[in-house]
């Protein structure tokens, strides 16, 4: 969110951002996966106890090394969906999960070519940041492509915000 600041002033940028969780914490819930939030934020990690969500601490190195420690810990199919997902859905998640189970990967691109959603079981070397979609496909390249509108529309850039303010999504995620 903080590449919206010359775009969104801080206290919408914290609406805004609480909004987007609420919608991607409810998905996953409704696909009936279990929730678990990588922050390195006192205010979001509280967020989280207080509707009683698991929570790993960010190890710091930036989002894609927190996330392979983070999932190289796991024993079990993980899931990483971003927060930041508008029109995610609990069925869309669903999909993604069910097609990494058939596959082994699945990868669902944002609309600028990154990922927005990836799951899979043991080890793997995240690395986000443009492109990491094609980055991500080269290291699983059998993985499931999920292409979705649910689950590539993000905001993360005045671009994405633009975005959704021409579907006039804005109001509804602010206020």
């Amino acid at each position: 969110m903080t590449r919206l600041a010359g775009v969104v002033n801080l206290a919408e940028r914290s609406t805004f951002a609480r909004s987007l969780s609420e919608i991607a914490v409810a998905a996953a819930m409704d696909a009936g996966l279990a929730v678990r939030v990588l922050t390195g934020d006192k205010e979001v990690a509280s967020w989280c106890e207080d509707r009683k969500l698991e929570v790993t601490d960010d190890t710091g190195g930036g989002l894609s090394t927190s996330l392979s420690n983070a999932v190289d810990a796991l024993e079990r199919p993980w899931l990483v969906c971003h927060a930041d997902l508008p029109l995610v859905t609990g069925e869309a998640l669903s999909d993604v999960s069910a097609a990494a189970d058939n596959r082994g990967w699945a990868i669902a691109p944002s609309l600028d070519g990154g990922t927005n959603v990836i799951a899979g079981t043991g080890r793997f070397r995240f690395s986000f940041g443009p492109g990491s979609f094609h980055s991500h496909l080269a290291s699983v390249p059998n993985a499931a492509v999920i292409v979705d509108a649910r689950l590539a529309v993000e905001v993360d850039t005045p671009w994405h915000l633009g975005v959704l303010r021409g579907l006039g999504l804005v109001p509804s995620l602010v206020s």
